[in-house]
């Protein structure tokens, strides 16, 4: 849901910033301070802020394409984990995945399905925390021996969640297991 502003009217409230976009405060009037940026959002989009359902220090106010427009832009998520397994996870392949991860022999290429990606709503640039962890960690094996490590990946979930991650990785891709532990429900992993 995206909180664009809009033009002033008695059913508005003003959101001051600063440069970076951090919200300093909402009120129903203007500052006095000409060195103050500031737009207005309707009442509705901001209740929740002021009855504390969502906190200021979790969004940015941020340009829109149209450049007298702003909209407010979440940047923590906290997703809670969905699943209660702790113990490692071997990868293996299967159908309709939350994460398809696929080798080629040369690059590991991380790619969450369209349903996880529409359902977190996450940005690359978003803090976002996934049962109190800021990384999904994904652990490189020698074939079915996960007490041999070959090589710890840690993805930040912002970039897991938002789309396609690849990352360098040069190994005989038939020689090789992943294991993680599971923070989603399914995953998927594929030779090419």
């Amino acid at each position: 849901m995206n909180i664009i502003s809009v033009e002033k009217d008695k059913d508005t409230r003003v959101v001051s910033f600063d440069e970076a976009g951090k919200i300093l405060s909402v009120s129903s009037i203007e500052p006095a301070d000409d060195n103050l940026l500031f737009t207005h959002f309707k009442l509705e989009d901001i209740v929740p802020f002021m009855t504390g359902e969502k906190k200021l220090s979790d969004y940015l106010v941020s340009k829109t394409k149209d450049v007298f427009k702003y909209e407010l832009i979440k940047t923590r998520v906290n997703i809670q984990k969905r699943s209660k397994e702790s113990q490692l996870h071997h990868i293996s392949e299967v159908d309709d995945a939350d994460i398809d991860i696929t080798y080629n022999g040369t690059e590991l290429t991380f790619t969450p399905s369209k349903e996880l990606t529409k359902s977190s709503d996450v940005t690359s640039s978003q803090d976002v925390s996934v049962g109190g962890k800021h990384s999904h960690v994904f652990f490189i094996t020698f074939d079915g021996k996960p007490e041999h490590l070959i090589e710890t990946i840690h993805i930040p979930f912002s970039e897991l969640l938002s789309g396609p991650v690849s990352i360098k990785f040069e190994y005989n891709k038939y020689s090789i297991s992943l294991y993680t532990q599971k923070f989603l429900e399914k995953y998927s992993f594929r030779r090419l």
